[in-house]
């Protein structure tokens, strides 16, 4: 990486500013990691393109089978659908732990 900067420097104010704990044995990996990123880039920004070639906003080129839009009417009540109580707080249903 660039040596004029202190990369370890520029972690912790980013981790910082991002409320991440990091840890100083987590610095050096995230270091070669960002140096990794930052070759690809590179990489991807050394290549050439063709003045011609549009860009590419969407890989999807068929036709699009969207469903009409309808108006829906009244919502059901959330205490009539859900008939245990308890698993309603704040306006919302709450669901068993998965995990």
């Amino acid at each position: 990486m660039d040596a004029q900067m202190d990369w370890n420097k520029l972690v912790k104010h980013l981790s910082d500013l991002a409320l991440v704990d990091l840890q100083e044995d987590e610095i050096e990996p995230l270091l070669r990691d960002l140096e990794k990123i930052i070759k690809m880039i590179n990489a991807v920004n050394e290549l050439t393109v063709a003045e011609d070639i549009e860009p590419l906003y969407t890989t999807f080129f068929g036709d699009v089978n969207l469903r009409d839009d309808a108006e829906v009417g009244e919502s059901t009540d959330i205490e009539k659908v859900c008939a245990v109580r308890e698993r309603i707080e704040n306006g919302y249903v709450k669901s068993p732990r998965t995990l």
